[in-house]
């Protein structure tokens, strides 16, 4: 939080940020220690592309950093 309001994100908007990016861990965290393993990708329709835990974090959490950077006009 220090380092995001020193850095000129206005408070309110770094403590969401902070809780989003929380929650956003704790929900891949479950998902990921859910997911049985590999398994029959059958199952899938055949347009949907298969995604790995650890790039679909990386994304998510690139989705929320520039939505930060967005929303502060840094």
């Amino acid at each position: 939080m220090e380092f995001l309001v020193a850095s000129g994100v206005p408070e309110r908007d770094a403590q969401m940020a902070m809780l989003a990016a929380s929650r956003f861990t704790v929900g891949s965290v479950l998902e990921e220690q859910a997911d049985p393993g590999p398994g029959d990708d059958a199952d899938l329709p055949a347009d949907m592309p298969v995604i790995d835990h650890e790039s679909a974090f990386e994304a998510g959490l690139a989705l929320i950093l520039n939505g930060l950077v967005h929303r502060t006009g840094m």
